[in-house]
């Protein structure tokens, strides 16, 4: 079984065997002030998962690169495996990580306590879809008993539990109830520690290239790819839509309704679906079976759409009270529209996004395409600042401010 390196390694640990998600040279210089102590965990916690997962790949769907690793892999579209890997965001945020930062052995040095293992890659090997609990021994060791395993495994957790980085790229309503105290990178919408030291990641969404051809005009108002049946809100946002889009007969309201009991509920590929929001001007984006921001999401991001965020989680909160993404680097009051459900029911969906005035569109329009579109995105040839970039900004900013401020020890070394 493979072992970890030295601690003093570039990367910390013994990756598998093949390709490496890239930082871009501004994250490799960046990265060299943040102090990182990683424990050495088995090869369970972290390189089984991604051998595993990218065997499944090759044998499930036929792919040749290294699944989780590589960008080459051509979009699978909607299929049950290219949803799952979608919470492996914890691959190329941890290998990127340990290849810029500071790598220390003691732990009085350290701004934040790296515990590798990848635990949104991990989950989805319980899911089902041709995934097996390769690593059961592991798994039940962490959630069957986290204090004994802390205890043998985190020697300085005890002290210093707020400066312990976890990488949970799933929704924050699934967050063990142990790992409040620490910083949980998932994917929102709710902060789990009081301190708001979470650090909110996207989705890893493979996305088709873009094409080469000019973009087209939006000439699509709204746009909703979505099985309405997951909840009241989506229900109310659909026949909304669906009246609409009756009433004007011109084509500017597309609702498409999937149906969850087939086998593939969706009716557009990947690539047509990307196309389609491209011409449009918002994208509804509704919660779906649980708190987070979902695929969806980013896929109308990517595509420079306007989301339209229905929240039925966390109705009433504003911007400042929800764990957004990457919150030290982008501003979402200028990138996506809040309605609360009461909103929808009382003033209307179709209302709401007429009366964004053309000049704040086009404002919003430039913002996501600079600001927000590669903020969220991950480019795994190192080619330009991309997601994990944003993340390692948020990690240099609590760093900086608000770990020091939670230590309960004596003055660090």
């Amino acid at each position: 079984m493979p072992t970890w390196a030295a601690p003093s390694s570039p990367l910390a640990l013994r990756t598998p065997a093949g390709a490496l998600p890239k930082p871009c040279a501004a994250d490799v210089r960046r990265g060299a002030k943040l102090k990182l102590f990683v424990y050495p965990l088995d090869w369970a916690y972290h390189g089984q998962i991604v051998e595993y997962v990218e065997s499944q790949a090759r044998k499930l769907l036929g792919v040749k690169c290294a699944y989780l690793r590589e960008d080459t892999c051509p979009n699978s579209g909607f299929s049950h495996l290219e949803n799952l890997r979608s919470h492996c965001t914890d691959v190329p945020l941890m290998y990127k990580l340990l290849q810029v930062a500071t790598i220390v052995t003691s732990p009085e040095r350290a701004d934040v306590f790296l515990v590798p293992f990848l635990m949104g890659c991990n989950a989805m090997l319980g899911w089902g879809h041709g995934m097996t609990r390769v690593n059961a021994a592991a798994h039940h060791s962490f959630f069957g008993g986290f204090e004994k395993w802390s205890k043998q495994h985190l020697p300085h957790f005890a002290r210093w539990p707020h400066r312990h980085l976890f990488l949970f790229p799933l929704d924050t309503m699934f967050t063990p109830k142990w790992l409040t105290g620490a910083i949980v990178s998932h994917t929102g919408a709710k902060y789990v520690h009081p301190n708001k030291i979470d650090v909110t990641v996207p989705y890893l969404v493979s996305l088709p290239p873009p094409p080469a051809e000019t973009p087209p005009p939006r000439t699509t108002l709204l746009f909703l790819m979505a099985s309405p049946s997951r909840n009241k809100v989506r229900v109310e946002v659909a026949r909304q839509m669906r009246e609409a889009a009756r009433a004007s007969g011109s084509g500017e309201i597309e609702l498409h309704e999937t149906d969850p009991r087939k086998e593939n509920a969706m009716p557009f590929s990947a690539v047509e679906t990307m196309r389609r929001m491209r011409r449009s001007v918002f994208c509804v984006a509704p919660t779906g079976d649980s708190d987070g921001f979902t695929q969806r999401f980013y896929y109308i991001v990517a595509a420079g759409c306007i989301p339209v965020r229905v929240d039925s989680y966390y109705p009433s909160w504003s911007f400042g009270r929800v764990a957004w993404p990457f919150k030290q680097t982008i501003d979402w009051h200028r990138a996506a529209l809040l309605l609360p459900p009461a909103a929808l029911g009382r003033d209307g969906l179709l209302p709401f996004v007429r009366n964004v005035s053309a000049a704040r569109v086009a404002s919003m329009q430039r913002y996501i395409e600079r600001e927000v579109r590669p903020a969220v995105l991950f480019d795994y040839q190192g080619r330009a600042p991309d997601a994990f970039s944003a993340f390692l900004t948020e990690l240099l900013h609590l760093s900086r401010t608000k770990l020091n401020k939670l230590d309960q020890a004596p003055a660090r070394g």
